[in-house]
Order: structure tokens, then sequence, then C-alpha cells
């Protein structure tokens, strides 16, 4: 190929323009040549015959007025005169002599030249001798005018010869027959430029690009990178761009390659990945499967960082390489994930032994020393369908009950739990989507005063059919996702929107994720900013959540109180309360868990546990809410136990809309 003598384009259009000017120049001497012969012929006969014409017509007006041969003789003198190398003789026929005598002197050049003779004889004759003279003899035929002096003639016959000579430039040329002559060579070298233009363009250029693209679209329709084009050219920039090509060619070739082993295997541990598990469990075998995780891993991460993360990673990787049986395959599936494949009938012993292998592990780095990991497993036996699903259910179920693994046909029961989350989940998107999130208001009243003037906010979901969900239904689902947020930012604007017009108190539950949640405390301070009696809000947050960012939760309570609102600890009493803790927390409503208030009239150890709340809340100043009041005894009973506001269906049940507040 470097052998081959290339030619850029610029140079092939430089040739070719430079062969089509040698050529054109050799036409146009030719196509001039040719022409001006022809021209000379023409224009020759026609200027020496209009010359003929007029020197007879006035020879023939003298010799009527009785001119002498002398006369005669001066009078073509004077015509050669005329023009400059011009020269016209006259010669007499036979008829003529015998009536008017011979001249000897032009009989015998009559007798020494055949063109006179053959002229004599009625035939036009022009000729062109090599010093480009014209030479034209024109025969005087017998008119008849001329019978009444040539009585020995008839009509036809020859009287003489004009014997006409003159230099080719003398020629009169006509304007019209030199722009014809012009145009006429003009397109003749318009016609074949164009002609050689496109002979050479097609060979050179259109031809092989024809042919790249052929090549080039049979790659794409075979999709075979291995094949290379070629093609029959010498222009040096066509085999620059077949070069190009076929090195373009090669190298989507080696990052295809590249691409396709990272498509199927870890590059970390340089085992087969997800991909490559899903690819090899296509072949619907029965197979087994162990699917291990690696516990508390992200703590890992964050505390060691991690590239010693990933060492910890590759240190499993091998050590698993050692220990599974032979004929299984190993994969790393996930960031602490990996799968153990077999397609024999799985051996609880062999697991067992895996297991008690892995939680042996000693890590050579120096900063690794001394960690102990552990790993849970989750197992599917003999299965076709959904292998990993299966094995992810049976992993959390180990997780869950807290056992270093489990096996799939005891975890059944989960999979339900999980298909109803990724239901729930669907429900909750498009619900938030929807605007199919809104807020039900149910009243709490003041122990002593029937009239309403309070509520908590409560979320609720309507699906596409019209039906009604609580937060027992979908909550929890939420919580586990990035969709809580989501939720608690639309009762809030919900419930300021609501109550903006109306003079009714009203509260809102809050977790303690979203006043961690930065997002969300800045939009409950945008909102009690924006609102005209922020004095009327309360934010309940929940006890039943295990608080322990007591800085943070004592920030977000003065911030609060600044704007003049109002905290409540909700459900207190359900688990975590202790009166060390809740004096480190300046509230200003409990709001008594329903654990509590339902056995109120009925178990006294319930009701001992609530006179001691509302014993310790009047010493601090803190006022009391009973949750769960359903009926009037109940009612009456945390009247009597100094309880403040009372909350429950026997009060009201949640609604869409208040009507009381607005009337």
């Amino acid at each position: 190929m470097s052998k081959e003598k290339l030619v850029t384009i610029r140079r092939h259009m430089l040739n070719t323009i430079g062969i089509f000017l040698v050529i054109s120049l050799v036409l146009e001497l030719l196509v001039g040549f040719y022409l001006k012969r022809q021209a000379l012929t023409e224009l020759a006969i026609e200027d020496a015959r209009h010359s003929s014409e007029l020197v007879f017509e006035n020879l023939y007006t003298k010799m009527q007025e009785g001119w002498s041969k002398e006369d005669i003789r001066k009078i073509l003198e004077r015509l050669n005169e005329i023009r400059p190398g011009m020269k016209i003789d006259t010669y007499r026929s036979e008829i003529v002599e015998e009536l008017y005598g011979r001249i000897e002197e032009d009989h015998r050049k009559v007798a020494s030249d055949p063109l006179i003779q053959e002229a004599l004889r009625g035939h036009e004759i022009i000729r062109i001798d090599r010093e480009n003279a014209i030479r034209y003899l024109y025969p005087i035929r017998v008119e008849q005018k001329c019978l009444q002096c040539h009585q020995n003639a008839k009509a036809g016959d020859i009287n003489g010869v004009i014997d006409i000579k003159m230099p080719a430039q003398q020629i009169i040329i006509s304007l019209d027959q030199m722009i014809f002559y012009f145009i006429l060579t003009l397109a003749l070298f318009l016609l074949l430029f164009f002609a050689f233009f496109y002979w050479i363009f097609d060979r050179r250029l259109v031809v092989p690009l024809t042919e790249l693209s052929g090549e080039i679209s049979k790659i794409r329709e075979d999709t075979d990178l291995d094949r290379k084009i070629h093609i029959e050219s010498d222009c040096k920039e066509l085999k620059m761009l077949e070069r190009s090509f076929n090195t373009l060619m090669e190298r989507i070739k080696f990052y295809y390659e590249k691409l396709l082993a990272s498509l199927f295997i870890d590059p970390l541990t340089k085992l087969g990945n997800i991909n490559r598990l899903k690819k090899d469990l296509e072949r619907k075998r029965p197979a087994s499967m162990l699917l291990l995780n690696i516990d508390r891993f992200k703590e890992l991460n964050d505390y060691y960082g991690f590239e010693l993360g990933d060492k910890v990673l590759k240190d499993i990787a091998s050590n698993l390489k050692k220990i599974v049986p032979p004929g299984t395959h190993l994969y790393r599936i996930g960031g602490s994930e990996f799968a153990i494949v077999g397609y024999e009938r799985c051996d609880p012993r062999k697991i067992e032994e895996i297991m008690s292998e892995l939680h042996r592990i000693a890590f050579e780095s120096k900063e690794l020393e001394g960690l102990r990991i552990t790993v849970t497993g989750g197992v599917v036996e003999n299965q076709t369908e959904r292998l990993i699903e299966k094995a992810s259910v049976a992993l959390n179920a180990a997780k869950k009950r807290k056992k270093p693994y489990e096996y799939y046909r005891n975890a059944t029961g989960l999979e339900a739990d999980y298909k109803r989350h990724i239901r729930w989940m669907k429900e909750i998107e498009d619900a938030i989507e929807e605007k199919r999130i809104v807020p039900y208001f149910q009243p709490i009243v003041k122990v002593g005063n029937s009239k309403i003037r309070r509520y908590e906010v409560l979320v609720r979901l309507i699906d596409r059919n019209g039906n009604t969900h609580v937060p027992d239904e979908f909550l929890e689902v939420a919580q586990n996702s990035r969709l809580y947020a989501s939720i608690t930012r639309i009762m809030i604007e919900e419930a300021f929107a609501y109550f903006k017009e109306c003079r009714c108190s009203f509260s809102l539950n809050l977790s303690m994720n979203d006043i961690k949640d930065a997002l969300c405390r800045d939009h409950i301070y945008k909102a009690l900013r924006d609102y005209p009696s922020p004095e009327r809000v309360t934010f309940e947050i929940l006890e039943s959540e295990e608080i322990s960012d007591f800085v943070l939760i004592n920030e977000f309570i003065s911030n609060v109180h600044k704007f003049g609102a109002k905290i409540a600890i909700d459900d207190f009493g359900s688990g975590y309360s202790n009166f060390h803790y809740l004096l480190k927390m300046k509230v200003d409503y409990y709001k008594i868990d329903a654990s509590l208030i339902r056995y109120l009239v009925t178990d006294e150890d319930s009701k001992m546990l609530v006179e001691s709340i509302v014993h310790f809340a009047k010493k601090l100043g803190i006022r009391t809410i009973a949750e769960y009041v359903e009926s009037e005894e109940i009612a009456n009973m945390c009247a009597e136990l100094g309880i403040d506001y009372l909350q429950g269906y026997y009060i009201g049940k949640p609604e869409p809309v208040i009507r009381e507040c607005h009337k």
C-alpha cells in the first residue's frame, strides 16, 4: 500500500484541466484549420463571385458603349489596384474569338492552363495555393440580352472566363458568419470540456465513492467488524479515507470487545457480573443459587474508605474462588453481593461449609487487620424461573429473622409482602403525580367545651377507583423509599393553604426523618413565615421513633417557637418515653398514646400510668391530649384525670372538609 503512487484530488483536478487544455488546444487548431479552409472556400467563392459579376457588368456596359480592347484593359488595371494583391484577367471563348478575333497572348495562357480550359467548359473553379492565395475562375454564360451582339451563340454558352486572384486576407468576412463560427466553436469547446470532465470525475471519484459506500453498507448490514474495505483508486484522499475507515473499524472492534467484556465482567473482582448471570440463566436449566450479602458494608466503606472497601471485596472474591465447589459459577452481582450458582442438586452441607469459611476470612491489609465480617445468605434450590428474585427474598428473610442464611422454601410468606410493597410503591408514585395525596381533618376539643376549634391534619391516599386509604396501608412503604419526603411536603402545603382563611388551629405530624431533612425544615420555616397566624400551628413529633440527636431536635423546636408555633409529642407512652429525655425537649403538648387511652376505663394499670403522665405534664406546664377517645365513658375518665384535650371517633371522625370552622 505504501508503494502505491497516489495522487490528491486537487492534483487530479489540475491534471484533468491540464490534459483538457492540451487536448482543447489541439482540437482548436484542427477545428480552426478546418473551419478556416471551409470559410476560405465558401467565402472566397462568394467574394470572388460578387467581384466577377461586378467586373462582368462593368465590362459589358462599356462594351455596349463602344469601348475598345485597350479601354477594357485599363479598366481591369484600375480594378486590380482597388485591393492590394488582387489580379483580374479575362479570357475569350472560341465563340467570342469567331466574332472579335483571337488575342494570342490570352490564347497561349488558355492553352497552357488546364484550369482556364475547365472553366471555359462551364465549371466554377476555386483553388488555394501554398501561399494562402485564392484563385477563382468564373465562367461567363451567355444570357438573353447578350444575343444581340453574340449572334453566333445561344443562351447558356460560355462567352469567356474571368480569372480572379487575391490573398486570403482580402476576403471580406460577414459579421453574422463570424459570430456563427465563434458560437459554434465555443459550444463545441464547452461540450467537450464537460464531457471530458464528467468522464474523469465519474471514473476517478464517483465510481470509487460508490464502491466505498457499497462496502460500508455491506458492513452495516452484516455487522461484520472484521471486514476490511478496499477501493480501486489512485486518489490519495480516497485511499486515506479507506485506511482511516479500516483503522476506525479496528478501534470500534477493540472497544466493542472491551465493552462486551465490561458488560459481563466485574472490573474489580474479574468475576462475572449480573449481566453474565442473567445471560447464563437464560438456558432455563434447573439451578440452585446461594446469594451472599456482606453485612453493614456501607458502614465499613464509610469508616475505612472506598479504597479499603474495594480491597475487602477483592479478598472476599479471592476466598470464594477457593471454597466454591467444582462445577459451580461465582458472580459479583452488586456492590456487596455475590452469587454462587450450580446446576447440580443443592447440598445443604456445602452451604453450611461456605458460610462458615466466609466468617473465618482474615484480611492481609494492615488497615484491615483484625477486621471480621459477617455475611448473610439466601438459598434457592433447583429452580428454572426467577432465581435472583427468589434468592433475594430468602436473603431478606434471613436478615429479618437475624439468621446467617435462609432457604426460599421457608421464606415464601415474605414474597407476598414484597409484591405488596412494589404495588404500593407504584400506587404512591402515581398518586403523587396525579395529586391524589389529600388531607383529612379530625377534630380536637377542649375538655368542658364542645365547640371545635382545633384539628389534626391526617394524610390519605385516594386510588383511581375513588377508594380512600389510611396511612397504615402505605406510609411504611413510603418511609422506606424517597417518596416520604414528597408526601410530607404535600401535606404541609395543603394544610397551610386550607387553614389560611380559617380561624381554627391545626396540627401536622412530623417524623424524625423530616426534621433531619434540611430541605423539609426550610420548607416548614418558609410556610410559617408566610402564614398569617403561625401561633395556630402545632407540629406533632412521633415519639414512637427513637430520638437521639437532641441538639438538632431542640434547635428545630426553638426555631418553631420563634414563629409562635407549638410542638407536641405524639404517641406519648408508646415505648421510648422516659422522664429524663422528656426534660431535654421544650414541648407544648403530650398526646397520650391510644394504647393507654383505649383501656383507661377497664385497666387500672393504664389508668395509673396516664394519671402519672398528666401529673408530670402539669408540673412542667405542658398540656395533654388524649387520643382514641371512642366512648363517653373514656371521655369522662379523661376529664376526671385532668387531661386538657380530647380526640377520637367519639369527638369526630376524620373528614375531607371542615364545616364547623368555615361557619
